[in-house]
């Protein structure tokens, strides 16, 4: 494969968690996909709306060419306009945007829009958004107020990340995103703020899912798939850094990485031949985006790392074991670490017995 064509693959742009629309990444390239989000308006009582606006996304590369949309669904109601355009191009990122209007009826509660996009490099992506009815609802006179809320996320080779985020001051709601293998984060995010978190795959042959829940109901289930190149990268995440292991396996090929990220210029290229493996560690900080890109003769594959602090500690009146960190990796170190404690805890119980028994005899 040309290596020209990393950036193609690699630019995952900066899907800004700000944005109205809620990208759902599908595809094995996860840098292709189609910058998008709704405004929601009351027609009367009975209708509501949602304009649709779309472009490419931020970052691309000249070279690619402008994408498509080959289909769409939505959740309910209909869409007009260019969106519902067959085949409708997809306008440059800052350009103006190409929009259909979703027209429901007030008795939908939110409005998804899924758009299926292509590439003329023969990359495709399929996101979702979803937007709730405005605030308040459309009732002259509504006896509370609703959140208003959007939540999101996507997967890679290493890791699941979900995000939620509150629109309305008057009723915030709360997000909770809970893993297939048991961790659970949850919070309510003040409007202008944001819950996220990345959790990171520990278990390969078991995979990994992310449940969202808003005010406790199920609204989406993020699934993990595998690619055969995810074999060859993996990241730890000790709440300070993340620590990128690359590696060709033994029964691999050769492959081609680059690893770069948002905030800083700097670039890390390897070249390793099946058996080789390199590390990097990137110091953690807000806002932080990794991209990789990987390349063998037979397939290319991208991705984006989101690195999201660790939850604080919960106090308990009982002493317990610190939470596993999340990561990818054995967990031999943590085993040794707990067979080191187990034989000094023996030694000191020992030495207290001698003591006590020498003080008897004299």
């Amino acid at each position: 494969m040309n290596r020209t064509l990393k950036r193609v693959l690699g630019l995952a742009g900066s899907a800004v968690l700000g944005l109205a629309g809620a990208v759902t990444f599908a595809s094995a390239a996860q840098a292709h996909h189609v910058e998008f989000e709704g405004t929601a308006v009351c027609v009367d009582e009975s209708t509501w709306t949602v304009t649709w606006e779309a472009t490419d996304w931020e970052g691309k590369p000249a070279d690619i060419g402008a994408g498509f949309i080959e289909s769409y669904s939505v959740n309910a109601g209909e869409l007009t306009g260019d969106l519902a355009v067959p085949n409708a191009v997809l306008p440059e990122f800052g350009a103006s945007p190409i929009t259909g209007v979703q027209t429901l009826s007030t008795d939908e509660t939110s409005a998804t829009l899924t758009l299926n996009a292509a590439w003329p490099n023969g990359q495709k992506n399929t996101g979702s958004s979803t937007v709730s009815q405005p605030e308040g609802g459309c009732a002259e006179e509504p006896e509370e107020p609703e959140p208003s809320y959007e939540y999101g996320g996507f997967y890679e080779c290493t890791s699941v990340y979900a995000w939620g985020e509150n629109y309305s001051e008057d009723a915030l709601a709360e997000f909770t995103f809970v893993s297939s293998d048991g961790e659970e984060i949850s919070g309510t995010p003040e409007v202008g703020d944001w819950i996220d978190y990345t959790f990171f795959v520990q278990d390969f042959e078991a995979g990994l899912s992310v449940d969202i829940l808003v005010d406790g109901e199920l609204v989406d289930t993020i699934t993990w798939e595998p690619n055969e190149l995810c074999a060859y990268i993996s990241v730890e995440n000790d709440c300070d850094s993340l620590t990128f292991t690359l590696s060709s396996p033994e029964d691999g090929e050769d492959a081609y990485f680059e690893v770069w990220t948002n905030l800083t210029e700097d670039e890390w290229t390897f070249d390793l031949a099946p058996g080789e493996s390199e590390t990097i560690d990137i110091p953690g900080q807000e806002g932080l985006q990794v991209y990789y890109y990987i390349e063998t003769q037979k397939d290319a594959i991208t991705g984006e790392v989101r690195w999201t602090p660790c939850p604080p500690e919960t106090p308990s009146e009982s002493p317990s074991p610190k939470p596993e960190l999340p990561k990818t990796g054995s967990s031999l170190t943590i085993m040794v670490s707990s067979a080191a404690a187990l034989i000094v805890a023996a030694g000191v119980i020992f030495f207290l017995m001698r003591r006590r028994r020498a003080a008897q005899d004299w």
